[in-house]
This record gives C-alpha cells, sequence and structure tokens, in this order.
C-alpha cells in the first residue's frame, strides 16, 4: 500500500527541512511532497536538501490550493493513502501515523486530528489556543455541527489522513478561501466517513500566523455563509475525480500477420 504526506507551505524556510527530517525517521515507507504556494524564500530548496519532492505554484493562491494540488497528485499517481499536516512544526509526526492507521483499518474515509476532542493534560510545549482562536474554534464547531449533523471539535484542523475516495473527492474541487471548513462539510454530504482523533498539537516553531482578530472576525463571518450556500447545494453522486480505466488488454498477434524467420 503507497502512502503521500504531504506539506502545504508558504515561507516556512525555517522549519520545512526538520518536519520532513521528523517525518522520514516515523515514516519511512511514505513519499513525502512539499507544495510550495509561491514562496519567496528558501522554502522550496530546503524541502529538496530535506529529501522531499517538491510541486511549486507560480504565485501564493492560498491554502485551498496548495491542498488540492497535495490530493490531485496523490490520486493521480495512484497512492492508496495520503495525509497532510503543516509545514510550521506544530504537527508531531507521531500524529499523523496515527491518523494513517486509523484509515488503513477502514474505520473512516478521512480522519481529523482534532486538538479539543478529549485534550490530555496540556504539557509545558503543548499548543495553548488563544481566546480569540477558541471563541472562533467554537463558532464554527457550532455551525458545522448544526449543518451536517455530525460533532465536531476542531474544525481548522490542517492534520488529516485520507483514503482514494476522499483525494477523488478533493482533488476534483476543493474551496481556496475555507479549505478546512468547507472541505468538511462536501465531505458528509457525500457520505464519506469523517471522524476525529485526539492528537497533541506544539506551537508554531518558526515565524507567526497571518490571522490577527480582525481577520478571524471577517473569517468567520465569510465561513458562515460558505456553510450556507454549502448546505443548500446540490449533492452530485458522481461527484469527484473518476478512477482511471484499467488499460485494455493486448490483442493476440494475428498469425496471418505474424513474421517467420527464414528457414
Amino acid at each position: 500500500m503507497r502512502t503521500l504526506v504531504f506539506l502545504p507551505a508558504w515561507n516556512e524556510e525555517a522549519s520545512v527541512g526538520q518536519v520532513i527530517s521528523r517525518l522520514r525517521e516515523v515514516l519511512p515507507d511514505a513519499d513525502l511532497l512539499v507544495v510550495d504556494d509561491g514562496s519567496i524564500d528558501a522554502t522550496a530548496a530546503r524541502a529538496r536538501a530535506a529529501g522531499a519532492r517538491v510541486a511549486s505554484l507560480p504565485f501564493n493562491q492560498g491554502l485551498g490550493a496548495a491542498l488540492q494540488t497535495g490530493y490531485l497528485y496523490a490520486f493521480r499517481e495512484g497512492y492508496d493513502y495520503c495525509a497532510h499536516l503543516d509545514a510550521d512544526g506544530q504537527h508531531p509526526a507521531e500524529e499523523v501515523v496515527r491518523l494513517l492507521d486509523e484509515v488503513r483499518s477502514g474505520r473512516a474515509d478521512l480522519v481529523i486530528g482534532s486538538r479539543y476532542r478529549d485534550p490530555p493534560p496540556a504539557g509545558d510545549d503543548d499548543y495553548r489556543p488563544t481566546v480569540s482562536r477558541r471563541i472562533g474554534s467554537s463558532v464554527f464547531r457550532f455551525f458545522l455541527t448544526m449543518a451536517t449533523r455530525q460533532r465536531f471539535t476542531d474544525t481548522t484542523s490542517g492534520m488529516r489522513a485520507a483514503n482514494r475516495r476522499v483525494m477523488a473527492l478533493f482533488g476534483e474541487r476543493y474551496s481556496h478561501d475555507f479549505a478546512e471548513i468547507e472541505s468538511l462539510q462536501r465531505a458528509v454530504r457525500q457520505g464519506l466517513r469523517v471522524e476525529e482523533l485526539s492528537v497533541r498539537m506544539l506551537p508554531r516553531a518558526e515565524g507567526r500566523s497571518f490571522l490577527t482578530p480582525v481577520r478571524s472576525a471577517f473569517f468567520i463571518f465569510k465561513s458562515l455563509i460558505v456553510l450556507i450556500v454549502g448546505r443548500f447545494r446540490p449533492r452530485s453522486a458522481a461527484e469527484g475525480l473518476q478512477e482511471p480505466a484499467p488499460p485494455e488488454p493486448a490483442e493476440p498477434p494475428s498469425l496471418a500477420n505474424a513474421k517467420y524467420g527464414e528457414r
């Protein structure tokens, strides 16, 4: 069974190499791909130096485009399973292994690493969300649960594992602005089995989040609009990429056209 782990990355030169090195230790048989979303630093070069494949987008297109690129690559290259995590060092590689094990077991099509589902006591180096982020997460959790009739605790988690059904769905279309939230709604509406698994997360190793209080409020407002529109979007039984047709068996050579060597 082939597995791909991909990392959407935008200007993460300070941390991407360490993340790749740790993934190689815990998932030695998986292929690694960094989707460089138009970085203007050395993200792509550091990723290649660490041994990962790199898909470079021509300019910054946002998280959704980077994730769709990863899912599309995994589907077209014939991988059985895939996972993705952030390139900033927040997601321990060991937790990705647990998510992949859950998908490989067949218990779910898509598994989300949740910071808030039955969380253990936080350690000194664990991720601690700010008050504004907790409020935003609570709002998303409430409305997504209402829209899907399925309970979610961490709607914006960037650590996920998936099988080919999910690759086909997300490779065909993925929201550029509201990647995590809209994708969960769409997966549930298409009948995929979506589960959450409690995971440990860390503070960012390097850099800073682009979200400010004002941006967060605007993000919440627009996300609610997306959920409302998605709630009434017609479902399509054939939505998603189609599996490539197997090659037709070669016809046996005609004896009439066979060439025989001289005797």
